[in-house]
């Protein structure tokens, strides 16, 4: 069975499985559009879209709860891109406003790393925490010992961002690119193109640590430059800074 699946994965491309999945499943995803799931630490729900014809694709480790909840008072879930293409069909896609926000690839592990280390959102984080790292010491362990590209895929916190917009050929599909680094202006410019009243940003889900250039060393800078290479070009960061790039007729431009 396991063996079926692979070949079923690696035949068919992200988003025709999940469009395969929105046939069989047409009520449930439809629902999707409008319910409400409630939970202590913000409701869950995409309602909000429709309204202000917008995706926001939150990419985890990115401010994605501070940014959601200061726009529209509930939160997205974690879907890609192309699972949103399947869910608002291609034509409302399109028309919407499709944006997101990315993180320094060096400085988001980090904060996924100590963010699960510390119990994660819920009990399904802590049990994979548990399972997963509870061998894993210190931060430099786990890059140099624990992290490979193999285990890339192993939690949603590790995926490539790149993976959150682009479609299978690697192309950008979205429409504006917000940086974590210049979080609040661009958070003003998402706020104006979708006609927005001015608002204020809430910052939520955060945690205290020292900054992330004081835990690498040289060898755990290239070994996630590495793993991380294709975030890293496609969003123009450096191990301390960034070059701002936007999305333009489906290219990263800077």
């Amino acid at each position: 069975m396991s063996s079926i699946r692979n070949l079923y994965n690696r035949t068919l491309s992200e988003e025709k499985r999940y469009w395969i999945y929105k046939q069989l499943h047409r009520k449930e995803i439809e629902a999707l559009k409008y319910q409400v799931h409630p939970s202590s630490k913000g409701d869950f729900s995409l309602r909000h879209f429709y309204g202000n014809e917008c995706i926001f694709i939150h990419i985890t480790k990115s401010a994605g709860t501070s940014l959601a909840l200061s726009l529209f008072g509930e939160l997205p879930y974690h879907y890609t891109a192309q699972q949103y293409r399947v869910i608002y069909g291609r034509k409302d896609f399109n028309r919407f406003f499709k944006f997101t926000f990315v993180r320094n690839p060096w400085d988001r592990l980090y904060s996924a790393y100590s963010y699960l280390k510390g119990g994660g959102w819920d009990e399904n984080d802590k049990k994979w925490a548990a399972l997963n790292l509870v061998e894993v010491n210190s931060f430099s362990d786990f890059v140099l010992k624990w992290f490979s590209t193999e285990k890339l895929m192993s939690h949603i916190h590790f995926w490539p961002q790149s993976k959150f917009i682009c479609d299978k050929n690697d192309k950008p599909i979205i429409d504006y690119l917000g940086y974590f680094e210049n979080l609040s202006d661009d958070f003003s410019h998402v706020i104006k193109t979708m006609n927005l009243p001015e608002k204020t940003l809430k910052h939520t889900n955060s945690s205290k640590r020292v900054s992330y250039r004081e835990v690498y060393t040289q060898e755990m800078i290239g070994k996630i430059a590495h793993i991380y290479k294709q975030d890293i070009d496609n969003f123009g960061y450096t191990f301390d800074g960034y070059t701002p790039t936007q999305v333009l007729n489906n290219k990263f431009v800077r």
